[in-house]
């Protein structure tokens, strides 16, 4: 009887792992989501800081280069991130561009990054689904 008893015990366990796996595997994706949506946040923001780092280079550089052409530096560098430099909220400012030789150039470039992945476990929240990534460079005139 004792044996019985304990291959009752023992059957009764085997779904255990099953509900604990069940309990487990959403938490788990929700943070392999989360780093994965936060590693592209990252980069985004790599990309923009790269961005306005090749645009003061150009606007310090070159004497004979516009506004429009250092913005455009910014747009192409984000276009070949296959970010999207034409949507509204892609900001582009430029402080100090034309000064005299030693003043500061500053570029600041703002993006509105949206998550995709979390998207609809943040919006479960209220919260909203996207962060404005927002960098700056500065060098001085040469």
């Amino acid at each position: 009887m004792s044996v019985n008893r304990i291959r009752g015990a023992k059957s009764s366990r085997s779904g255990q792992a099953l509900v604990e796996f069940a309990l487990v595997v959403p938490l788990l994706l929700v943070l392999v989501l989360g780093v994965v949506e936060f590693g592209r946040a990252w980069n985004a923001y790599q990309v923009i800081t790269d961005a306005a780092r090749e645009a003061t280079r150009t606007a310090v550089v070159d004497n004979k280069v516009t506004e429009d052409s250092v913005k455009a530096v910014v747009k192409q560098a984000l276009a070949r991130a296959a970010m999207d430099p034409t949507s509204a909220s892609t900001t582009i400012d430029l402080t100090g561009f034309g000064g005299p030789r030693g003043d500061p150039t500053t570029v600041h470039v703002s993006y509105l990054y949206e998550f995709t992945f979390l998207r609809p476990l943040i919006g479960w929240t209220g919260a909203q689904a996207r962060v404005t990534l927002k960098t700056a460079f500065t060098m001085r005139n040469e």
